[in-house]
């Protein structure tokens, strides 16, 4: 795993410095997942611009690019019945009706914990990523495109 901030890795070169020293690492034969938060801008649009880039420099290697529509968090909001209750979380969670849509998942998170908590991508996110229901998580269009990718890499037929 190699983490690299989305200013960065937009830039001219920069994705592709990245997958080049990932690939000195694993190896070109390894399959690469690229996921990165839209936040207000396109996820197609990035996927695109990124898939381009990707394919003009490392076209033996097997990248895909996944856009968490807003941000990765946006998942948890998805999933939240799952995770209600869970680290510092409140009893009772509904999902919002369209998660995606939501302007400030790590806000709404935070906004139902006590009020001496607050949500931090360090401390919770890969807890939450391990705690929600992944059926719940799909209400995110942007989620099922992650479970496609990764079918895709590691060769594995989707029911």
């Amino acid at each position: 795993m190699r983490r690299v901030p989305k200013s960065q890795l937009v830039q001219p070169g920069e994705l592709e410095r990245a997958i080049e020293a990932l690939t000195r690492q694993i190896g070109r034969r390894q399959p690469i997942l690229v996921l990165l938060d839209a936040d207000d801008d396109c996820p197609k649009h990035i996927a695109e611009n990124l898939k381009a880039r990707c394919h003009a420099r490392h076209a033996d290697v097997n990248i895909s690019i996944v856009i968490a529509k807003r941000e990765y968090e946006a998942w948890f909001l998805a999933a939240a019945r799952s995770l209600a209750g869970q680290r510092g979380l409140a009893e009772q969670l509904d999902s919002p009706v369209d998660p995606e849509s939501v302007q400030g998942a790590k806000e709404w998170l935070t906004a139902r914990m006590p009020s001496d908590q607050s949500y931090s991508p360090t401390r919770h996110q890969a807890a939450y990523s391990d705690l929600m229901d992944l059926s719940e998580a799909r209400k995110a269009r942007s989620f099922k495109k992650l479970e496609k990718e990764l079918s895709r890499l590691l060769g594995w037929q989707l029911e």
